[in-house]
């Protein structure tokens, strides 16, 4: 019990002096720069660069290649023609899910352009 009463106002007595020795060697930096206060406004926002449009050529190549090299179509002959405002899907697919996933393809290269659904699905007999 003696140890206890000496030993508890030691304790309390270390403690006050640690809290009195200030703050320590490093410090977090600053939120703000010392300069702007965090009330200043923000410089407004620009605009990011509108995307490079790619000519017909090279979104129907793309659109081509990505269908002749996913597995899933190898065995399709999808045929791809691109303009200026459309991309048209033609030929036959086996089945539903081959047919949407050569839309989701094209609308994934078409950009502004609208896509013309020919595509046929086979009739399983």
């Amino acid at each position: 019990m003696k140890r206890l009463s000496c030993g508890a106002p030691l304790l309390f007595a270390a403690s006050l002096v640690a809290q009195q020795q200030g703050s320590p060697p490093y410090s977090t930096p600053p939120t703000f720069p010392q300069e702007q206060s965090p009330t200043q406004p923000m410089p407004p926002d620009t605009k990011a660069p509108l995307p490079e449009r790619l000519n017909s050529a090279e979104v129907q190549q793309q659109i081509q290649k990505k269908l002749t090299t996913e597995p899933l179509l190898v065995q399709t002959n999808l045929r791809v023609n691109v303009d200026d405002d459309s991309v048209v899907l033609s030929e036959t697919v086996d089945g539903e899910r081959q047919h949407d996933l050569a839309l989701r393809i094209a609308q994934s290269y078409a950009g502004d352009r609208r896509i013309v659904d020919n595509i046929q699905i086979a009739q399983r007999t």
